[in-house]
């Protein structure tokens, strides 16, 4: 009878469960890798003898989640082959990878003490009994000690990031797109964006860019084309107008991680573009009416730039019903309801006709202020100022001079006062943004509706001089096109 139960015993079915925790980078996760935790474990069971029912695996799983978090798929699978009657054994390279903090082993030991389930790690002597006051005193003596490396851990990564801010230094995983890895720029790429910048603030479509880019050989650091949405996340980068960065990963009261990134401040690296104009950018293309023509070439040159003068729609472009001949021809209808259409030929000639006659007036008109520059550099003094208050209401919080509804209520001031430094910081530049208008009749007479560079370029010159175009009613039965039946309202140079 105790020979069989020995050679039971001996004979246990085990899982093997690995955990890699994430870790800072360049430093090494204390559990090892996964191979090297799965092949210690596998190292273990031959030894004892154990049959291996399963391999389970679970990556990027932090060991400083909060209490009453939910386990992981890969956890709740263990338990359930245990709970099952699967299995008689855990084994890990080390106790510690089967439990991420203090509560987690609680459960562990419910685990243990409601199926007898052996637990085992390669790198210790013996196997854990929790059925015991002294097993589960050595475990949560072990739990405590884990929990404490995890924190300073922590502790080191924010000194760590901390420093970088203060110092204000590039610290950039990868080279990025207009930069070298030490912050100096490359030229041509920063150029590049530069142009970017205006083009976009403009009117020029992401996507007329980025094919510009990739036919002149402009590629990703990675080596990739460009398309409409990699090119609006280079754009966005605060790091092209001197900003600090700082990312973090943060838990959301549902468990889930999102990673927050947050400007700190000046860098230490020569912007290229101004922070005016990296503002006006992302005012534009954060703007939930923009349209944005679904990322690919302009079909029609007015095609979201007029409106209904009923509706207040945008207009599409269509095509009219055939005629006695067959025939058809392009036309401008109303988004909303088709409030009005209008032939598209001689509405697109009307409006460009209309604006080459502005091109003087705008050609003469200065593009710089210096009342606009004095102020420009008034709002980034206030800005400073600002960042400054935030960042001094965190530091007070942290050494208990404030509270945390204090601290609220500072921040919410300081984040409503940034906002509106931005806004106006973006006004001033979009107003410098300035598109050359002595080539508009050449293109013109020259437009190519298959070409959507040209149909881009001369669509920006459009929307730089109108404010505002208008398809006004045609009346019942009228057919052709008069310009009484389109209403421009014009900028101020």
């Amino acid at each position: 009878m105790g020979k069989a139960t020995t050679s039971r015993r001996q004979a246990l079915r085990a899982i093997i469960y690995a955990r890699l925790s994430p870790t800072p980078r360049g430093e090494e996760s204390k559990g090892g890798n996964l191979t090297q935790q799965v092949e210690l474990s596998q190292s273990l069971c031959d030894r004892k003898g154990w049959s291996v029912v399963a391999t389970i695996v679970e990556k990027d799983t932090s060991a400083s989640t909060k209490r009453g978090t939910k386990r992981s798929a890969e956890w709740e699978r263990v338990k359930a082959l245990v709970e099952d009657g699967k299995a008689d054994a855990i084994v890990s390279r080390h106790y510690d990878r089967m439990y991420r903090t203090p509560w987690d082993l609680e459960d562990l030991v419910d685990l243990a003490e409601a199926t007898g389930v052996t637990l085992a790690a390669a790198q210790a002597q013996g196997v854990l009994d929790l059925s015991t006051p002294s097993g589960r005193l050595a475990a949560r003596i072990g739990a405590v000690v884990a929990r404490n490396e995890t924190e300073m851990r922590v502790e080191r990564q924010v000194l760590g990031h901390q420093r970088r801010r203060e110092s204000g230094r590039p610290f950039w995983s990868t080279r990025p797109f207009g930069f070298e890895r030490d912050g100096r720029h490359r030229e041509a790429e920063a150029e590049a964006l530069r142009q970017a910048y205006r083009d976009v603030l403009a009117g020029v479509t992401l996507w007329s860019i980025a094919k510009d880019w990739n036919t002149r050989g402009l590629l990703s650091p990675h080596g990739k084309e460009w398309c409409s949405s990699n090119l609006r996340s280079v754009l966005l980068k605060p790091r092209n107008a001197g900003i600090q960065t700082y990312s973090q990963w943060v838990e959301k009261p549902d468990g889930k991680r999102v990673r927050r990134t947050e400007e700190t401040g000046a860098g230490n690296w020569e912007a290229i573009v101004s922070e005016g104009i990296f503002r006006a950018l992302v005012r534009y293309l954060s703007d939930p009416e923009r349209n944005t023509g679904g990322g690919g070439k302009r079909k029609a040159l007015l095609s979201g730039v007029v409106r209904c003068s009923k509706c207040q729609a945008v207009v599409t472009q269509g095509w009219s019903k055939k005629n006695a001949a067959g025939e058809r021809y392009r036309i401008y209808t109303c988004s909303g309801g088709r409030c009005i259409t209008c032939p598209a030929d001689p509405l697109d000639s009307f409006v460009v006709r209309k604006v080459i006659d502005r091109a003087e007036e705008w050609n003469a008109a200065p593009a710089t202020d210096a009342a606009d520059e004095e102020r420009e550099t008034e709002l980034l003094a206030e800005e400073t100022a600002a960042s400054e208050r935030r960042t001094a209401l965190a530091e007070m919080f942290a050494a208990g001079d404030i509270d945390a509804s204090t601290l609220r209520t500072g921040i919410g001031r300081c984040d409503a006062d940034l906002t509106k430094i931005r806004a106006e910081l973006a006004d001033l530049a979009s107003q410098r943004v300035r598109v050359d208008l002595g080539d508009v009749e050449y293109l013109w007479e020259d437009l190519d509706y298959e070409d959507p560079d040209r149909i881009d370029y001369v669509r920006t010159v459009v929307m730089q001089v109108c404010e505002r175009v208008e398809l006004m009613p045609r009346g019942r039965g009228v057919r052709s096109f008069k310009g009484e039946h389109c209403r421009i309202t014009f900028r101020n140079p």
